[in-house]
């Protein structure tokens, strides 16, 4: 075998190696692209499915309760407890309904920030792993919208109570629950979070009324 075969031969391998190497790489990238893709689909539409459970909950509150009690029994920062009448509303059953961010994390998620959000209505507890690391609710004076209820939780016999709750926001911030490296770096921070926040205003019997 001559000496210039022989470098053929080592020159063929060596290019084919690069493009082996290269186009391992574009797999592995589109791999990642369509991973993060999938990822914030699924931010998107999980954050569509709670913001919208919570919402027509809480634009109840106060619904069919005319007793002393009042719609919201506790207002605290990741917790809310309300008395409504849920659809369908012609039952005239009064029901209690609890948003709670738990603080059992779901088992097998690399992402230790997310945390179990729970809905309980008449003690019936559903646990909703969605992917949440922030639950927050801010409430207003219904005497002066622009003053903060501190401190927190209040209740239907503290003072104030939560009959001096005016308008009140929310926050919700959602993340992936698997880290993918095409997340390191990067300042986006859409590819793999997610923020909802929205501000309702409560009347004086505290029933949720939009803005």
């Amino acid at each position: 075998m001559g000496q210039s075969v022989l470098i053929d031969i080592i020159g063929s391998m060596t290019t084919f190696g690069l493009l082996l190497i290269t186009t391992l790489q574009l797999n592995a990238s589109a791999s990642e692209s369509n991973y993060a893709y999938n990822q914030n689909y699924l931010l998107q539409r999980n954050m569509v499915v709670l913001t919208t459970m919570l919402e027509d909950d809480l634009r109840h509150i106060g619904a069919g309760v005319y007793d002393q009690l009042g719609g919201i029994l506790l207002a605290d920062s990741s917790d809310i407890i309300f008395r409504t009448n849920l659809p369908p509303e012609v039952d005239g059953k009064v029901d209690q309904v609890e948003w709670k961010l738990e603080s059992t994390q779901p088992p097998n998620t690399p992402n230790t920030r997310i945390y179990y959000l729970s809905r309980t209505v008449n003690n019936v507890k559903s646990m909703i792993n969605f992917g949440v690391t922030q639950f927050k609710m801010q409430y207003w004076s219904v005497y002066n919208p622009n003053t903060l209820i501190t401190p927190l939780p209040i209740t239907n016999t503290s003072v104030p109570s939560t009959g001096n709750i005016g308008p009140m926001s929310v926050t919700i911030r959602l993340e992936s629950p698997y880290w993918s490296n095409i997340y390191k770096g990067t300042t986006d921070t859409s590819q793999y979070q997610m923020v909802w926040r929205q501000i309702r205003s409560v009347s004086r019997n505290n029933s949720i009324q939009f803005q």
